[in-house]
């Protein structure tokens, strides 16, 4: 299968499973990829999940241009002759929910898979990972790349990555905050899971209600920003989750979520 899945408690490993041509995006990935962050997304047991690569050289080297999927050329023209011609909005993880999602990057991850690593909540990379937008070598735009960059790194270096379209080290990308940490390949993965299980022992109410309002923040003004906080802080007073968490605080034990 071009896509993998494995539940691991309360994780989802997503791994991108096409080595031999650099796990690039075709349509059957995409459809693929489409439905596991439909199951992840609508599983009440799965509170985090960690997309990877198989092998170690690519994360996902981007779309696969020559396989006519969407973001190709031949894809925008079949569109508009069949009267489709509407901005098409560049995502790679679902924006109807609020679970976090962590990228473990091994290799190259580019163009296309230079969005997905955009589209995770955490990022840790291996050693020899590199990443970047390519775009501009393609008269293309970095889809699903220009907002988050402009967002997530000094304006300066959004605008290197862009313009010239080279590929940065895992380094380079740790240095200026784009991945949260390097470390060697055997690492990676184990990294990656134990980083999911962390924020599994966490009240999943609250991770998902930090997330959003961490991420809404990006756009609304100081003060809706900061309403929207107290919201949910009250929404977490009125969960039974909050009242087993201080309950485990009290009687020294694990708390045991229930998600509500």
């Amino acid at each position: 299968m071009p896509i993998d899945i494995e539940r691991h408690d309360t994780t989802l490993l997503i791994t991108l499973n096409r080595p031999e041509k650099m796990n690039s995006l075709d349509q059957e990935m995409m459809d693929g990829l489409d439905a596991a962050w439909r199951l992840f997304r609508d599983d009440d047991g799965l509170w985090v999940a960690v997309v990877t690569g198989a092998g170690e050289r690519a994360f996902c080297s981007g779309r696969d241009l020559f396989a006519g999927a969407p973001g190709s050329a031949e894809y925008h023209a079949a569109q508009k002759e069949r009267g489709v011609d509407e901005p098409r909005r560049q995502s790679f993880v679902p924006s109807d929910t609020w679970k976090p999602i962590i990228g473990a990057i091994n290799g190259y991850a580019l163009a296309g898979g230079f969005a997905l690593a955009l589209a995770c909540d955490l990022r840790i990379a291996s050693e020899s990972a590199r990443m970047g937008s390519m775009s501009v070598k393609r008269n293309l735009l970095g889809g699903g790349q220009i907002v988050r960059l402009a967002h997530y790194v000094p304006f300066a270096k959004a605008l290197e990555i862009l313009l010239m379209g080279d590929h940065i080290s895992a380094q380079e990308a740790e240095r200026i905050g784009l991945v949260n940490a390097v470390v060697p390949q055997a690492q990676l993965l184990p990294t990656a899971m134990e980083w999911a299980a962390r924020i599994s022992k966490n009240g999943p109410l609250a991770v998902r209600a930090q997330k959003e309002v961490a991420y809404r923040a990006l756009e609304l003004p100081w003060s809706e920003a900061s309403r929207l906080e107290g919201r949910r802080y009250n929404d977490m007073l009125e969960t039974e989750d909050v009242h087993e968490g201080a309950l485990a605080f009290k009687e020294r034990r694990d708390p045991v979520w229930k998600g509500r």
